[in-house]
């Protein structure tokens, strides 16, 4: 059975959550231990070394992105809980952890463990996933630096800066970067669409989605766009309004 600790600074979420582990996955997840503070929790994760921690973001004293600051490796896979903060949990996402929206439900605690129990990582991609997260965590706080891919080898650290365009795939996405060797990943392309930026990135086709800042020429009565490495890539017709509408404020 797995064991998890629980850092959270609310009573009540601590205790709620607590209950609802030994309610509803009583066979499948222990708690070894809850904490009130990432002082308390560091404490507790040495101690009982879970396979699991459940950490809040906001708390009053340390961001819960503090925690990692604690360890050089981590041994132990982190679900984040957090109430509804739009770029907090964006900054999860990209960094590919998993995450409960306060209040938490049964069905979201059940589909997490499941999630947990089918995707066991590697001490190598947890930390690709926590350097993705402090990299950004680090940056202005309105845009992220980098991205966690999932590859057939595991996690990729990836400068979203890097990526061109990204091309579907079937339920796979094919990652082009500039002046590098691209690669599949197992994301589809619109869950790419959803975790890279919109600001930089538009979807001008079913199959492509194109870094805005990689455009050489826009030809409108063909339909197609040339990238600056000379690579021509279909604009499609209904996407082409709003297309042209997007390049031009960005002027």
């Amino acid at each position: 059975m797995a064991t998890c600790v629980i850092i959270d600074d609310e009573k009540h979420a601590r205790l709620t959550l607590e209950q609802w582990i030994k309610r509803y996955l009583s066979d499948r997840l222990d708690v070894a231990a809850t904490a009130s503070s990432i002082n308390e929790g560091v404490e507790a994760i040495k101690k009982y070394k879970p396979d699991l921690v459940f950490l809040d973001i906001e708390m009053p004293e340390q961001n819960g992105f503090a925690l990692f600051d604690h360890f050089d490796e981590i041994p132990f896979q982190v679900v984040f809980s957090t109430a509804y903060d739009q770029y907090a949990i964006d900054a999860i996402k990209v960094a590919a952890f998993d995450y409960l929206l306060k209040p938490v439900s049964q069905d979201e605690l059940k589909a997490m463990m499941d999630r947990f129990e089918k995707h066991k990582l590697t001490p190598e991609c947890n930390q690709v996933r926590v350097n993705t997260l402090v990299d950004n965590n680090i940056s202005d706080g309105e845009t992220f630096h980098s991205i966690a891919l999932p590859t057939r080898d595991g996690y990729k650290m990836e400068k979203i800066s890097n990526i061109m365009y990204c091309r579907a795939q079937e339920s796979y996405c094919h990652i082009y970067l500039n002046g590098q060797p691209g690669y599949l990943v197992s994301r589809s392309l619109k869950e790419m669409e959803k975790m890279l930026p919109q600001n930089l990135f538009f979807r001008i086709h079913k199959s492509f989605l194109i870094n805005l800042n990689y455009i050489e020429t826009y030809k409108k009565p063909g339909g197609y766009i040339i990238l600056r490495n000379g690579e021509r890539l279909e604009v499609a017709y209904r996407r082409s309004d709003e297309f042209l509408q997007r390049l031009t404020r960005r002027q």
